[in-house]
């Protein structure tokens, strides 16, 4: 887009030094108020450029003289000679730093390494070592179900034991009761044998009558008269 006919830099940077002259700032809308009209693009566009020329104009107003110049570059290059050395060592001392780190970074990447595998070995080791926990676990289960059983058939032996302990501690008596029974069963038939013995007498006899009693009697054969 070209610049707008009706505002040249002439008349911009006119305006602007007049500003800047009464000790004011030559901004875009205090140019435009004394170009009197025209596109605030333009204007901004051709005060920018006025801006730039100035500060390079500045810039040359405050140039050293050449002797002043060669004076203070003379003295540059000797301090930066003089500070040169320093740095120099600086570098060298950080290089060396650098160079140590960088070294000690190597060790602890390898001691990194090693705790990795360690730490791998462990893994595998612990995953190995619940392996087996979980199967002790299980068979600890397993114990202590049987561990209960055999405490409860221990008890009903241990119940059992004490009921036969206890017909064993009535054996005695029982023998002594099967004893006297024994005793009483043999008197009674010794008596009933001594009964018998002393009854069979009376039972001959007895039984002698009833045999007579029983026959019928032989008579004589009586004679009819004649």
């Amino acid at each position: 887009m070209g610049r707008d006919a009706t505002v040249t830099y002439e008349q911009v940077a006119g305006i602007a030094d007049s500003i800047q002259a009464a000790g004011g700032k030559p901004t875009l809308r205090a140019v435009r108020e004394q170009v009197g009209g025209g596109s605030m693009g333009t204007i901004n566009k051709l005060l920018q450029e006025w801006r730039g020329a100035h500060e390079r104009r500045t810039a040359g107003d405050l140039a050293l003289p050449p002797a002043l110049q060669r004076a203070l570059l003379d003295f540059m290059g000797t301090e930066i000679a003089g500070a040169r050395a320093p740095l120099e060592a600086d570098i060298a001392e950080h290089q060396a730093v650098t160079a140590d780190l960088a070294a000690e970074n190597e060790r602890q990447t390898e001691t990194i390494r090693d705790l990795s595998l360690q730490i791998e070995s462990v893994t595998a080791d612990r995953a190995g070592i619940e392996g087996k926990a979980a199967q002790l676990t299980a068979d600890l289960a397993i114990a202590r179900d049987e561990i209960t059983r055999e405490r409860q058939a221990a008890e009903v032996a241990r119940v059992e034991l004490a009921k036969a302990a206890l017909r064993l501690e009535g054996l005695p008596r029982l023998e002594a009761e099967i004893t006297s029974l024994r005793a009483d069963l043999e008197r009674e038939r010794q008596g009933r044998i001594q009964a018998e013995r002393r009854s069979r007498p009376y039972a001959r006899t007895w039984s002698g009558s009833v045999r007579g009693a029983s026959r019928p009697s032989r008579r004589p054969p009586s004679s009819r008269p004649a």
